[in-house]
């Protein structure tokens, strides 16, 4: 993927980006979640557990300790900062009345599932802290590349 604008290299900076981030919260989960969630299974179906408990017990993240925080909120950020970084990617940095709706409905999508939490419409742990992660984590990418984005939504 080699999109240029104004002379940048825009793939340069956005595509690691978005590649490292969904990396890192895949890391977190593998290493610090429970293995009765749904991905430990696919794991097994992949023939690749091994590895992953590998990965799980060789203290990789240790320094990390266990921060609840880091381990069940950081992910879902990390994964919509990803998610903005690849959709500003597939729109070659333009924002428009037409896409934007490509740029929210992840991050809303998760802050929804939080609200459904508060009220009991779905499972889980209502935690304000996934918001903020969610919108941080979907807002960053817009923020720091800024002056590279071109808007037109009137």
């Amino acid at each position: 993927m080699n999109i240029k604008r104004n002379n940048h290299n825009i793939s340069v900076y956005l595509l690691p980006e978005a590649i490292l981030t969904v990396i890192l919260g895949g890391l977190i989960y593998i290493v610090f979640r429970t293995d009765s969630l749904l991905m430990f299974r696919w794991f097994e179906q992949l023939q690749i557990s091994d590895y992953v408990y590998k990965i799980r017990e060789s203290g990789i993240f240790s320094f990390l300790g266990y921060n609840k925080t880091i381990i069940n909120t950081i992910p879902g950020g990390l994964w919509a900062f990803s998610y903005t970084a690849f959709i500003l990617l597939i729109w070659n940095m333009k924002i428009t009345s037409r896409n934007i709706i490509y740029f929210i409905i992840i991050p809303a999508a998760g802050i929804a599932s939080e609200i459904f939490q508060l009220t009991g419409k779905i499972s889980g742990t209502f935690d304000y802290m996934d918001i903020i992660s969610y919108a941080l984590g979907a807002g960053l990418p817009l923020l720091i590349h800024i002056r590279k984005i071109k808007f037109k939504l009137l």
